[in-house]
């Protein structure tokens, strides 16, 4: 069956094409579809399958399959890596299995008669998020049509190894597979845009969520730098922290425990099905510490290897030991709703506090408590005013830490924040206080210009501009390394996008209908987080 509906989407994806395209990359050649409004090449192997002895081994770039190997089919997807997925419709991947590091190139049309465009154009790799252990690149929410169209960028989306197949580190497995994949990726791009058009020297990585993590821990690796120009972060959770090596070891022995093996026999672990794996996987990472609330939302990670990875990427920032690249850094409005919310609807004043002082310790919870007097005085529902609470300090506010780390340096820094409430919840009865929210993730679809990728809803006219001014400024920022231009937003009556350049200067741009520049965002919710420090709870 699975085959058989492979098959159709090869054939369906073909039919909707005017034609095909073939360009030469160092691996072979590759045959991609030809639209009238752009090209797509789907599937391009960037390593060698992740299986057998390869499981949990570092990348190996993909041998080439050119000339004797023939011209490669680009022009269908290739299935997601192995996962169990809730995330809303078109972002999960529709088929999965080890042999799953691919990535997508989207191209404007181009003449390909010489193999490059007269002016390399600028690229942008897309990291989707997914809490490390779900998405993937080749699903309808990250659909490159509209964007490389309207832009004229070129867009690349990339798969890497997810949850216990990406980040396992035992005795014998050093971990972080899944993000050496990504870096893999983007050595591919320096060596293969050329032939798709695009400007190897104006790479700008932008990812969400944990891709956005994924995004920020690229800005401060030095195995990052010369491999992007340019860094877009989106919903980082700042303060859930990337694992160090005992805690990622902690985790593994639970892991393979529930699997059956010791945590040392790699060859026990090797030995079990991707089905058994993601079950152990499943019930490893639903143990809850109570010393360490905040690790269990987010229990697959990098980890800090002192190499790949030397630290933490907020303190790596303080310390101005990152890529000095042009960053644009964000949140949305309600971040945290959906993770408080999945752990509980209903929070009574007795728990909320015992969470207080479980996450921040009774004098710091004191204190927050005081900084949130007139929320509480007026709260009848806990479980909002905690997802608030958990916004300014897992998102907002160390978001705002880092941007002024960054500023600090004379490094260019752009901050927002997306507020609009969207006329449609693509979440539905799963989180239905999304329908009034901004829950995370709710700026992809205008990012993309994809909401239809559900096949449930579709912009109000206002909400398609807002759509189009986000994949100008995302893509002007590409280009330029300012939001602002070259291109002019499509919509004259905006303000200008304020570089952020000190404290005093405390701007963020509001990405709403209209869009407006706001000072001081949540600032003395930030202030107070600042001198707590954002490594309490874990």
């Amino acid at each position: 069956m699975k085959i058989l509906l492979l098959l159709s989407l090869i054939v369906a994806s073909v039919l909707n094409a005017q034609s095909t395209i073939q360009v030469q990359i160092d691996d072979g050649p590759l045959l991609g579809l030809e639209f009238p409004t752009h090209n797509a090449f789907y599937g391009i192997p960037f390593t060698e399958p992740p299986i057998g002895n390869l499981r949990w081994a570092s990348p190996v770039p993909k041998t080439s399959w050119g000339p004797q190997g023939g011209v490669w089919n680009a022009t269908y997807e290739r299935p997601g890596c192995p996962q169990q997925c809730n995330l809303p419709s078109g972002v999960c991947p529709e088929f999965q299995t080890e042999d799953c590091l691919y990535l997508n190139v989207y191209t404007p049309p181009f003449d390909n008669s010489n193999g490059n465009n007269p002016t390399p154009l600028p690229v942008m790799v897309f990291i989707p998020g997914g809490r490390f252990e779900m998405g993937g690149g080749s699903t309808p929410l990250y659909d490159g049509a509209v964007f490389v169209n309207r832009t004229n960028v070129i867009l690349v989306t990339i798969n890497y190894r997810l949850g216990v197949l990406g980040f396992l580190v035992t005795p014998q497995l050093k971990g972080n597979y899944g993000f050496q994949d990504q870096l893999v990726a983007l050595q591919w791009v320096q060596d293969n845009i050329k032939s798709f058009g695009g400007d190897p020297s104006q790479v700008t990585v932008f990812g969400q969520s944990a891709g956005g993590t994924s995004s920020a821990i690229h800005l401060v690796s030095p195995k990052s730098t010369n491999l992007l120009s340019k860094i877009i972060i989106e919903s980082n959770p700042w303060s859930l922290p990337v694992k160090t090596v005992d805690e990622s070891i902690d985790l593994a022995e639970k892991f393979a425990k529930d699997i059956g093996c010791n945590v040392d026999d790699t060859s026990c672990l090797l030995s079990q099905s991707v089905d058994s794996i993601l079950v152990a996987q499943n019930t490893s990472e639903n143990s809850f510490n109570v010393f360490h609330p905040l690790l269990t939302f987010l229990p697959w990670t990098p980890v800090v290897d002192g190499d790949i990875i030397p630290d933490q990427p907020l303190a790596l920032l303080e310390k101005g030991q990152f890529n000095k690249v042009p960053t644009m850094i964000g949140t949305v409005h309600d971040e945290a709703l959906i993770f408080v919310a999945s752990i509980s609807e209903h929070i009574s004043e007795l728990e909320f506090r015992a969470g207080l002082v479980d996450i921040f310790g009774l004098g710091n919870s004191i204190d927050i408590a005081k900084q949130y007097s007139s929320y509480i005085n007026s709260s009848t529902d806990y479980m909002l005013l905690l997802s608030t609470i958990g916004t300014d300090y897992i998102f907002v506010c160390p978001t705002r830490n880092a941007v002024r780390s960054i500023a600090a340096e004379s490094v260019p820094v752009f901050q927002y924040q997306f507020q609009h409430v969207s006329s449609f919840n693509v979440y539905g009865n799963v989180f239905p206080q999304c329908a009034n929210s901004v829950c995370h993730g709710l700026e992809l679809p205008y990012v993309f210009d994809t909401v239809t990728s559900s096949g449930s809803f579709e912009f109000t006219p206002q909400e398609q501009q807002l759509s189009y001014d986000l994949i100008d400024y995302w893509t002007n920022f590409a280009k330029s390394g300012n939001p602002n231009g070259p291109v002019p937003v499509s919509d004259p009556s905006l303000p200008a996008w304020p570089m952020y350049t000190s404290s005093t200067s405390d701007q963020s741009f509001i990405l709403d209908i209209p869009s407006f520049v706001q000072q001081g965002l949540r600032s003395s919710y930030c202030d107070l987080y600042d001198q707590i420090g954002y490594q309490t709870g874990w």
